[in-house]
């Protein structure tokens, strides 16, 4: 894209820059520590994500009280109607006011004690544990994301990596809501070990109210992580 004086700007950056009306970019990279033989999403939380059936409110306890209880952590995710929502809730306090039917990020604001979290602080949505914040990390590692309505997902990269050289077989798969609401296997990928990226020369095109979630197994029990980039265009 050019700029004053024929600069050329990345896309990344010129969505950065508010510079395409009606575009942002969505960057979700999570964390497994113990990803076995049997396919598990990669997010902090291990084993298989569950998604609520139910948009209720959310809260945000620690197993570590008396360090968090009092801080405060930022839960991103979109409400009853899948439209973006943002809300800040207190650790050990009342729920949120918003009713979450998707929670994709949390992040902590402040810490009660020192300047991260002490404990896992687990934010709750439909009796669920939907998002995680491992002790000392300050945010959610969960390579999660849902599509809000009235916009298009674009993905346009996904990387993996693993802890030890193993075999590993990594799923890429998205659901949408409003259309069977079944899991499909987007991208297959089998690897041994190290990092990988893939770019999608063509991207993946989503509709509105598609889950999107990453998944892996290993020939033995190992740590993995992985991420995928998103160019979300809402339509105005």
């Amino acid at each position: 894209m050019a700029i004053d004086n024929n600069v050329q700007l990345p896309v990344g950056i010129a969505i950065r820059r508010n510079m395409l009306a009606g575009f942002d970019g969505i960057h979700k990279f999570g964390y497994n520590p113990s990803v076995g033989s049997s396919f598990e999403t990669v997010w902090d939380g291990g084993g298989v994500y569950a998604y609520p059936s139910t948009a209720t409110t959310a809260t945000a306890t620690s197993d570590n009280t008396s360090a968090d209880n009092g801080s405060t952590v930022e839960v991103q995710g979109l409400d009853e109607n899948y439209d973006l929502a943002v809300e800040t809730i207190t650790v050990g306090g009342g729920a949120s006011t918003t009713t979450f039917i998707r929670v994709f990020r949390a992040v902590l604001k402040t810490a009660n004690t020192g300047d991260v979290n002490v404990g896992t602080i687990q934010i709750t949505v439909d009796s669920t544990t939907v998002a995680q914040i491992a002790a000392g990390y300050g945010q959610t590692l969960m390579c999660i994301y849902t599509i809000p309505r009235n916009h298009t997902g674009y993905i346009v990269q996904l990387d993996v990596g693993s802890a030890k050289d193993l075999e590993n077989e990594i799923q890429l798969l998205t659901k949408e809501v409003d259309n069977g609401n079944v899991w499909n296997t987007k991208t297959y990928i089998t690897t041994r070990g190290g990092f990988m990226e893939k770019n999608y020369i063509i991207p993946i095109n989503l509709p509105g109210k598609t889950d999107i979630e990453l998944r892996a197994k290993a020939s033995a029990t190992s740590a993995v992580s992985g991420g995928f980039e998103i160019i979300l265009q809402e339509h105005l």
